[in-house]
């Protein structure tokens, strides 16, 4: 059962991974970039090499886009190249998988998708009280610590993964294009700023917020 839970929840990342490269979600002037989130999620609710899988998997079927529904689109030719394209989208999954891992080891709490430990019994009760709703309480004021501190744990590792995509984007896309000419637009510093800018703030905030719940959602399904 819980082979076949996994299975699934991979082919759902993916299958989510693809529609969302294929099919971007503008907001007003900005075009959200969904298409990272699955590959957020699988860091904090799967192993490394699942992980790595989603985030590969990601950074082709991004290329693939770029080469078909995308490209007309007058950033095209900038992320029809693999190093601005598909590098950063790997390295997504593994920094956000490295730090969410590391800091719930850091913080003594439990990843999602990872076997829940056993919360020892207190030794001491409130006077009157009976020894199992003493445990009871400690067990549930536990559980609340572990999930705020699983919940920082998932903040930080998305924003890291955030700043991850969009800091090798705008590197490779200065090493590699600066001072060319892209269609009719001269790539320079103050372009990559404008151009990347917007969307950063809107996803450093944004997906920090909705990856922490559904990591959560998806990891209390699997029970």
């Amino acid at each position: 059962m819980k082979r076949s839970k996994r299975i699934a929840l991979t082919a759902f990342l993916l299958a989510l991974t693809a529609i969302f490269c294929f099919v971007p979600i503008p907001i007003g002037p900005i075009t959200l970039g969904l298409m990272i989130l699955p590959t957020l999620i699988a860091a904090q609710t799967t192993d490394f090499k699942t992980t790595a899988a989603v985030a590969i998997f990601l950074g082709l079927v991004n290329q693939l886009a770029w080469y078909t529904t995308k490209a007309g689109l007058p950033t095209a030719p900038i992320f029809q190249n693999p190093l601005v394209c598909i590098v950063p989208r790997i390295c997504i999954g593994l920094v956000a998988w490295s730090v969410y891992h590391g800091l719930c080891k850091l913080l003594r709490v439990t990843p999602c998708g990872w076997k829940k430990q056993t919360v020892a019994p207190i030794a001491a009760q409130e006077p009157g009280g009976d020894a199992q709703d003493g445990q009871a309480v400690a067990r549930k004021g536990g559980a609340k610590r572990e999930l705020a501190l699983r919940q920082v744990a998932s903040v930080i590792a998305t924003a890291c993964g955030v700043l991850t995509n969009t800091l090798l984007v705008g590197v490779f896309t200065v090493l590699i294009f600066n001072g060319k000419t892209v269609g009719q637009t001269v790539i320079g510093l103050q372009y990559i700023l404008g151009l990347f800018t917007v969307n950063f703030v809107v996803e450093i905030i944004s997906f920090p917020l909705i990856t922490a719940p559904i990591a959560y959602a998806v990891d209390r399904s699997r029970r």
